[in-house]
Formats: C-alpha cells, structure tokens, sequence
C-alpha cells in the first residue's frame, strides 16, 4: 500500500531529513538545547515540543508507583519520555525511524538521562515481555496505526491497543492522546491535520474515503472516534475499563485536564475565559455555548485522553485515596475538579471549584519550588485561579511532593 504524500510531516512541523540532520550534527556539537536556539526562527512550533518536557504530565492523574516503568510507543523525538523519565525508574521510547531515535538518544545522554532508552520498533509488534510496564503512552500515534500496514484500520488499532495491553503489567495503564472525531475545528472547516482534507472525520468513513481519495489519491486510514466510541474501542480491545478526559485545547499544548463527563469544570473555565484557542471561530463557539448548552462542550472538544486499565481511578475522582491522605491537612476535593498543566516535567496541579469559585488547589510534583512565591501552574491561569488561596501545608505521598492552598482568610 503506497503511503499518502501528506505525510511529510509538514502538518506536524516536523523538520525534513536533512534538516534534521543537520541538527542532530548540531546537537553533538552544542548541545540540544543550543542547537534548538539556533532553528527557533524558522521552526518555531517544532522547537516548542521538543522543548516541552511537561507534554505528558496528565500521566500523573493515575498518581503510579514511582518505581515503575513506561513505555511510550511512537516516541517521535523523545520529549514524553524524556519527561516521564523525570517521574519513572525507567522509561523506554520506541520509533521505526532511526533518524529520530538518534536524535532521542543524544538528548537523553546529555541531560544524563540513563534510565531512559530508545527502541527502534513497531507499536504492532512491540519487542517486550508481558506484563513488562507499568504506563503506555501514545501520543498521537493509534489514529497512524492503519496507514502503514494491510487491513481495515479499525481492526488495526486494535490489534495495536491489544499488543499495549499485552505488555503492560495487571494494575497497568494505556494512556492514549488523540483528537476527537467531532471536534468544534473539525465541524468548521478546519482541515484534518492527518489528511490536508476538510470535514473528512465528520462523514460516514465510506464518503471520507471517497474525499481523501478524490483529493490525494489515496484512502482515508487515519481513522478518530468521538469520547463514546473511544471507551467502545478500548473494551473491544480488551480492557476492563476505559476512562476520557479533555486535554484543552490540544494534546500537544495543553493547559487543562477535564474528564469528559464533569460539565460544571467546562462551564467554570469559559466562564473565567482561560480556555486558549488555537482557531479562533471554534473558540468563540465554545465561548457561546457554555452560556446556553454547556452540556455540548464534551463533544466538541479537540484532543482526547484516553485512559485504559483494570480500573482508572484518578486523582480527580473524591473517592481517590489522594484525598483522604490529605484531609488532614484541611485539603477538600470539593464538589468539581480538573487538572492543571505543570510549568516543568512531572508537575501537575488539581483545582477544586463549587461551579462559581475556587475552593482549593493541590500542586504535585517530583519536585516542587522551595519558595511559596513560586508556583509550577502557568501565571496567567494562578491569576485566575489561585487569587483567593494561600499556600497552607507541604507534605510527601507515594514519591510525590504535595502542596496544598486553601482559601485565605476573609
């Protein structure tokens, strides 16, 4: 089957193989970061995620032993396992291109990232033992599952979803990060990052098929599902259970974690207008319909995250033994809560709110700022959100630093 000639990579702003090239040269040279520097002005969103080691910080809502391992399948340059090495005892990427895992590499070794390792795989045949991991991590990879390989690309995710699951260990989780089918760019016109097409995701597969045909010459494979479908696939695939989450407004640049069900945390963000929109039509839909249906939000919503396992309690679950470890300390999980996205890797922070206020905030991290001044949550969301908390206990559980803010005084 002849790949489809959008996938250069340009969608992505992935560099071409010689530029790449030239900065792996330049990376051995001077360092990733420096090198970085030097190709900012021309590829700015490229060096954006590569510099972004926080990109998988939802990974800590499961709140995992500290001394497992994870395993990111589709790894690309190396950022999520450079970041979730900052959490696990060991993380291994796994790429089949081998430009890419040379890149990962020498990151990984200058910031002496031993324990972090690169594989060059497939994510249908991944070369490890069962029950090997205790996190996997795809990071807009599963949709790809069908372009290179024969077969209904349906029947290839899972068969992808089921070779994850083989490896993980019995109280493990697969973390999948992917667009909604439904989402509000893609109902505007938006074209499909995957294919260059417009509305592709939002017709019956057989009429994408015939657009992406008519438009490029080649099928429609890279197939999305909305929240319903994606916990259906995942059970089709074998696991107990399977969770969805919001990851606002993209998987690849994220402020906010929401569990697709909590409407009220929808409601509470766009009424303290702090959702980021990368499309700006799409964001004043949004804008418009958590006044009057903000019960549309879930559907609409771009990125994805996914959550399969045994069980998938998270720490934004009241019932979360996270909770009662810190009641002592006056911290509530309150009536709504949702994730906030961490300034460095292996940081995130849960707000608790009533619908109209804020009621508490829990910052965690493997390591958290000495100073109280200092906050790991972006400034312009603290603004928001942390105007009325002060910062009031710190304490350690399960590996992880905990601080905890409650309401000032009046």
């Amino acid at each position: 089957m002849a790949v489809a000639p959008y996938l250069s990579g340009k969608a992505w702003a992935d560099l071409d193989t010689q530029r790449l090239a030239d900065l792996l040269d330049a990376t051995r040279q001077e360092g990733w970061r420096e090198a970085l520097s030097g190709i900012e002005k021309d590829a700015p969103f490229f060096v954006k995620r590569m510099r972004n080691l926080a990109l998988g910080n939802w990974h800590m809502l499961l709140l995992h032993d500290r001394a497992d391992r994870a395993l990111d399948v589709g790894c690309g340059f190396g950022s999520l396992p450079l970041g979730l090495a900052q959490y696990y005892r060991e993380t291994v990427g796994v790429e089949f291109l081998p430009n890419r895992i040379a890149y990962a590499s020498t990151r990984a070794a200058q910031d002496r990232r031993t324990h972090c390792r690169f594989v060059r795989a497939s994510g249908h045949i991944l070369p490890f033992t069962v029950g090997s991991f205790g996190l996997v991590t795809l990071n807009g990879v599963l949709e790809w599952a069908g372009v290179y390989a024969e077969g209904n690309p349906r029947e290839l995710q899972l068969r992808m979803l089921r070779e994850t699951r083989r490896v993980l260990t019995p109280g493990g989780h697969l973390a999948v990060a992917i667009e909604n089918r439904f989402a509000m760019e893609s109902l505007l016109g938006l074209p499909d990052t995957h294919t260059g097409v417009i509305w592709p995701t939002v017709f019956p597969r057989w009429v994408a098929n015939a657009m992406t045909r008519l438009r490029t010459g080649t099928p429609y494979r890279t197939y999305l599902y909305h929240p319903n479908s994606y916990r259906r696939l995942f059970h089709a695939a074998g696991f107990e259970s399977a969770r969805v989450f919001d990851l606002i407004s993209s998987y690849n640049d994220y402020d906010f974690v929401v569990d697709v069900d909590d409407v009220a945390s929808y409601r509470f963000l766009f009424q303290q207008d702090r959702v980021r929109s990368f499309f700006r039509l799409a964001g004043r839909v949004r804008q418009t319909l958590s006044r009057v249906w903000p019960g549309a939000l879930p559907r609409v919503g771009y990125a994805n995250l996914v959550i399969g396992g045994a069980t998938t309690s998270t720490i934004l679950d009241a019932t979360h033994p996270l909770w009662q470890a810190l009641a002592a300390t006056g911290a509530q999980p309150g009536r709504h809560r949702f994730g906030c996205q961490g300034e460095e890797a292996g940081q995130l922070s849960i707000v608790s709110h009533d619908g109209d206020r804020v009621t508490g905030m829990i910052e965690l991290g493997t390591t958290l700022p000495a100073d109280d001044a200092s906050i790991t949550i972006p400034a312009r969301v603290y603004a928001t959100f942390g105007s009325n908390l002060r910062p009031a206990t710190r304490l350690r559980i399960a590996g992880v630093e905990c601080r905890v803010h409650l309401p000032a005084a009046n």
